[in-house]
């Protein structure tokens, strides 16, 4: 079922199955940003160890032997 044949049906809907429909939504969308990977760059960000300090800068240099961008 899509979404605009899910709207279309809640005014179908008696007040007790429109606050299920709602609780249960509630309840997807707070469990939705505890998920494994969502928020993954955020709990790694900085974590990574023995890396060159201009990585960020030079990633093309380091990956594909580029020339450098610039130094720090």
């Amino acid at each position: 079922m899509s979404a605009s044949e899910i709207i279309a049906e809640l005014p179908r809907l008696t007040p007790a199955e429109l606050t299920l429909i709602k609780n249960k939504v509630e309840e997807v969308l707070e469990n939705r940003g505890s998920s494994p990977g969502d928020d993954f760059l955020l709990r790694v960000a900085g974590t990574a160890e023995g890396l060159p300090p201009d990585l960020a800068v030079n990633h093309d240099h380091y990956l594909y032997g580029r020339p450098r961008r610039g130094e720090i």
